[in-house]
């Protein structure tokens, strides 16, 4: 009797078991058919260089990193360079008063300090960077097996680290046409020890009521892109 009742519970184990299995893949099934998910996704936004336009010497700089800037802000000033003998201990003596001001093209906030007072800048060269966080959308990295389930307009959840993994809204912008490792390829590979991998595809993911969320440009996120 012990024996028979032993092997109905032993079955009846077996059983909840292969309906919990059954159970998990219907559920893994319907949502793999439902999304396309991955967690290879940071936030980005539009990162602005503040350059002067002719070589001189850096005499202020009025923000540091994380500082916030309006537009037409003053952020240096720059004058010509004149060096020093020895004994001036920054080699250069002070840049006449007549310097010129750079000024932040646009709002936003300090993202890198390229040089300080004292440094020689040329044309071109960064003083600063800004972001601006009204121009912050998510990229997400796609397996090339999954992008054909992807278009623009699609709706897309997603859930930011930063932000103790807060979900937001969004949709699918634009597609890249090109893988992301497109350009580091060889034009051709006549190498015999050749591996297929998957490669990724660039989506583009606009933001929805981001105001007042301190976003974290180049933080993880990961997304959720509804395609049914």
């Amino acid at each position: 009797m012990r024996i028979i009742l032993r092997h109905k519970i032993i079955a009846l184990v077996v059983i909840i078991l292969l309906l919990g299995w059954a159970v998990y893949g219907v559920i893994s099934w319907h949502n793999s058919s439902q999304y396309v998910t991955t967690d290879n996704a940071y936030i980005n936004a539009a990162v602005i260089p503040v350059t002067t336009l002719a070589t001189g010497q850096i005499i202020s700089l009025n923000v540091d990193v994380g500082s916030r800037v309006e537009r037409g802000q003053q952020v240096a000033e720059v004058g010509a360079p004149r060096f020093s003998d020895s004994t001036d201990q920054q080699g250069f003596r002070p840049a006449p008063p007549n310097g010129t001001a750079v000024e932040a093209p646009v709002s936003g906030f300090v993202a890198t300090v390229y040089a300080y007072p004292g440094a020689i800048v040329s044309p071109g060269s960064p003083i600063i960077t800004l972001f601006d966080p009204s121009n912050i959308w998510v990229s997400a990295n796609i397996d090339e097996t999954e992008i054909n389930r992807v278009r623009p307009g699609q709706i897309v959840e997603i859930s930011v680290d930063s932000l103790g993994g807060t979900t937001l809204e969004g949709k699918v912008e634009g597609i890249s046409p090109a893988a992301a490792n497109f350009f580091l390829l060889p034009q051709q590979n006549s190498s015999s020890s050749f591996s297929k991998t998957v490669q990724v595809v660039p989506v583009k993911i606009t933001l929805e009521n981001t105001e007042g969320l301190p976003l974290i440009p180049g933080g993880s996120v990961e997304v959720k892109i509804f395609t049914r």
